[in-house]
């Protein structure tokens, strides 16, 4: 089954980039055609648009030429009418020239509207300048009252300048009216491209998004289904760590204590081996019972159900409880602390400086110490070793479970727990944790809040936990120190400085 199931699962994955690339394409395909229908309207529209104007300027200048014409020739008739049978028409006559000269007018603009639009050519353009200049010279003979030469030149020229500029003229209204029909005809087209399109489309993509839906919602309840079934794992083995943790606790108490009263016996102090063997026993049920702690708190931390009993705590009362066994299993720890009060859980600070001492006597140097100092309001505990530190790589994954460095865990005999539980608890008590490594040393730094009330020596210290001169009282020794006996560690102010808390790397 294991190897049928990769070339199953690349199939579908396969399967669905095809679908996908498939669905990629058919949008690319329906959005390039919308984009071709939009430009085709839209350059369509404006061809019909342009062409329409343009034919209307045709049409305007047939209009303004043929009023031109017309009033041109009227006002000579009335001119020569007036002279054969003597009667008034003067107004007649000038109203007759006002109407031709506005005419003329039109006649330009219509013209030059006409070259914007849809531009004229030499001959239109000719010819339409003889006949304004034959209507003009008219006009002007009319003005000076010499309507027979007037009325010759309006026989010999203005029929004839008439006619060929006409003619020019209509050719470009018939071009354009064309090109109309043609723009309506390509618009039609488009129209039922479009039509045929969205009454093909429309149901296509329907019933592709159906068929995606349908097929997503399939997917999404096989997800949940294997979700739940993984949720159900999960449970079932953080039931069995726990309770396995829970059975194993007990004889491991046991086993503990036989081997303190062993170690103890007058007799087993005199025979060498027998106390290297009890010494041997003491430490690794320790190790064992370690793991075992992290194996519970692990699977308290997932099921959310690890809480937390908060209470004023001596520092100076607690770390001797967790040095103590550690230095009985023959491992010397120097433990220089300030006395100071924190608001911790007992149990779980414990763990917190057990797991970081049993990772610096397992795997740091020869020496190890413990220091402790109240420092901008929290109380900071060191372990500190003289090992090669970590390797870079890791820095980034150092409080994550399981942690490999290649193929190897990079705490051998270790469930690669320890690490991880001791961010959670340190944050679950509202601190944090972070590794250093200066002048030599490799750092862990746990940070926890102080108490709200502090012993009364403690008053006396500055913000970085320096003693103030107090009058009337002798300084005490500014650490107090426990251990076995170590050369002590330089003073607290040549150790390397923890970051300001708003500086704190992240432990995520």
């Amino acid at each position: 089954m294991s190897s049928s199931a990769p070339p199953a699962t690349g199939k579908r994955r396969r399967v669905r980039r095809g679908r996908y690339a498939a669905l990629a394409l058919g949008a690319g395909v329906a959005v390039t055609l919308v984009f071709a229908l939009v430009f085709s309207v839209a350059f369509g529209s404006k061809g019909v648009s342009q062409h329409a104007q343009a034919l209307h300027d045709a049409d305007e200048a047939l209009r303004a030429a043929t009023v031109a014409r017309a009033q041109a020739g009227f006002a000579t008739h009335l001119s020569l009418l007036q002279r054969e049978f003597d009667f008034d028409s003067q107004g007649s006559i000038e109203r007759s020239i006002a109407e031709t000269r506005l005419a003329l007018e039109d006649l330009r603009a219509a013209l030059a509207d006409l070259e914007a639009d849809a531009g004229i050519d030499a001959t239109v353009q000719s010819s339409a300048n003889r006949f304004t200049s034959t209507v003009e010279e008219i006009l002007s003979l009319l003005e000076t009252d010499r309507s027979e030469e007037a009325e010759a030149l309006s026989a010999a020229e203005l029929d004839r300048d008439f006619r060929v500029f006409t003619g020019a003229i209509v050719i470009v209204r018939d071009f354009q009216a064309a090109e109309v029909a043609n723009s309506n005809a390509l618009m039609g087209r488009i129209g039922d491209v479009a039509r045929f399109l969205v009454a093909f489309l429309v149901p296509t993509a329907a019933i592709f998004v159906y068929r995606e839906l349908t097929r997503r919602q399939a997917r999404q309840k096989e997800l949940e289904v294997r979700l739940e079934t993984e949720q159900e794992i999960g449970k079932a083995r953080d039931e069995f760590v726990a309770n396995a943790s829970h059975e194993l606790r007990t004889p491991l108490t046991s086993i503990f204590g036989l081997a303190h009263l062993l170690e103890e016996d007058p007799s087993i102090h005199g025979n060498p081996a027998a106390s290297e063997m009890v010494g041997m026993i003491i430490s690794e049920t320790h190790d064992l019972s370690r793991m075992v702690d992290d194996l519970l708190t692990t699977a308290r931390l997932d099921a959310g159900a690890l809480h937390y009993q908060f209470e004023d705590l001596s520092v100076l009362e607690e770390i001797p409880e967790v040095v103590g066994p550690i230095e009985r299993s023959g491992q010397a720890i120097g433990v220089h602390a300030q006395p100071a009060m924190v608001r911790s859980d007992r149990l779980r600070i414990r763990q917190v400086v057990r797991n970081l001492l049993s990772n610096a006597v397992k795997y740091g140097g020869d020496q190890i110490r413990l220091i402790g100092r109240v420092t901008n309001g929290w109380y900071e505990m060191r372990v500190e070793d003289d090992g090669p530190g970590i390797p870079a790589e890791l820095e980034q994954r150092l409080f994550q479970r399981y942690l490999h460095k290649g193929d190897a865990p990079l705490t051998l005999g270790s469930v690669g727990l320890g690490l991880s539980i001791v961010r959670a608890l340190a944050e679950g008590m509202g601190g944090a944790v972070w590794y250093e490594r200066r002048e030599g040393w490799t750092s862990f730094v746990v940070r926890v809040p102080l108490a709200a009330h502090q012993p009364s020596d403690l008053a006396a210290r500055d913000g970085n936990g320096a003693r103030r001169p107090v009058p009337g009282r002798q300084a005490p020794p500014p650490l107090v120190g426990t251990g076995s006996g170590r050369p002590a560690p330089p003073p607290r102010d040549r150790l390397p400085q923890p970051p300001p808390p708003d500086r704190l790397p992240s432990a995520r």
